[in-house]
């Protein structure tokens, strides 16, 4: 461990403030300070010997698929906030990369070599590690949010999809509902564990669902699958949609069978706040809402955690989402 980390972890603050100290910045709190210069008496340090020693980067890299536009108001752009939030109450800064189009690994790379303290990453490279166990091999202390990895062992900070998903479908049977489809993505660690709580909260109520009642995307389309959902003799009272970026096809389906939300037909979703909904359906969804800011504030927290202790156990967030009751649930 250099000098300016020990003084750094016994006065219990950033080796950037360590630095600033023994270079006489204005730019520290005479708290601060006085934590620095206690530290540094405790160890029998002075600041020649400290000045020598290598100094932090004072940089945290965070690493998002944002795609190819980036919304001001979006899950992505929150979490980077509380990221950036929490880095700066500690003097320092955040490097942003872009992942969309496959530049996750090279982002990683890029980033470590330019001497980042702590990485974040949302993953979107599904069954792909490697890249993130180099970044652990290098001794980088590595956040994943939102997403696990499967096969990796890391540090995770993320929402809780499943009892999420659960609250969501107890709003329904508390409606009346029973006949409810299911409409998600069938990939990611995310819409997994809210695909099991929606079939938990059914199995718990003895409540069966034929295979028609699911859309999961794959090789035939949405609006096939959900067009054959509902011209079923019996078709679904309610959906349960896994995600908010399906919502507007749903919609487009919808019309062309004449159903409307929740006149004809509920749904319930997650995350209603941070999508691009359909015209007229802003603040219309009831859902499970994450804070991003609050995901991205706690990767920090834990980056913070693993540079004082390198050798920490990884530790798994789960984050309650809010419910949110709106108008897209029709009592029976």
């Amino acid at each position: 461990m250099s000098k300016l980390l020990e003084v750094a972890k016994l006065a219990g603050v950033s080796k950037a403030t360590v630095s600033r100290v023994i270079n006489n910045s204005d730019a520290v709190s005479p708290q601060a300070k006085q934590k620095v210069l206690e530290a540094m008496e405790t160890l029998k340090f002075q600041s020649h010997n400290l000045k020598r020693a290598p100094e932090s980067s004072s940089m945290l890299g965070v690493v998002l698929p944002f795609g190819k536009h980036i919304w001001s108001h979006s899950f992505g752009i929150d979490i980077l906030a509380g990221a950036e939030e929490k880095a700066f109450d500690h003097d320092y800064m955040i490097l942003i990369g872009n992942s969309n189009g496959g530049r996750e690994t090279a982002l990683t790379a890029n980033m470590t070599s330019r001497g980042v303290e702590g990485l974040i990453v949302q993953s979107a490279e599904r069954g792909q590690a490697e890249h993130l166990r180099y970044v652990q091999s290098l001794g980088v202390p590595l956040v994943l949010v939102d997403q696990k990895v499967e096969g990796l062992q890391s540090h995770l900070v993320r929402g809780d999809n499943f009892s999420g998903a659960v609250t969501l479908m107890t709003h329904l049977f508390e409606h009346g509902h029973t006949r409810i489809g299911l409409v998600s993505p069938n990939k990611h660690f995310t819409y997994k564990e809210r695909m099991k709580g929606y079939r938990f909260a059914l199995l718990d109520r003895g409540i069966w669902m034929p295979e028609s009642y699911e859309a999961l995307g794959g090789d035939e389309s949405l609006a096939a699958q959900l067009n054959r959902m509902l011209m079923q003799n019996e078709p679904p009272t309610a959906l349960f949609v896994a995600s908010t970026g399906m919502l507007r096809e749903i919609i487009d389906v919808l019309g062309e069978h004449n159903l409307r939300v929740p006149e004809h037909i509920s749904i319930v979703t997650f995350d209603e706040h941070y999508s691009i909904v359909p015209e007229g359906y802003q603040e219309f969804f009831t859902s499970i809402n994450q804070s991003g800011k609050l995901m991205g504030s706690m990767a920090v927290e834990l980056l913070f955690q693993q540079l004082r202790n390198p050798a920490m156990e990884p530790q798994e967030i789960v984050l309650p989402g809010r419910f949110t009751e709106r108008r897209s649930v029709r009592r029976l």
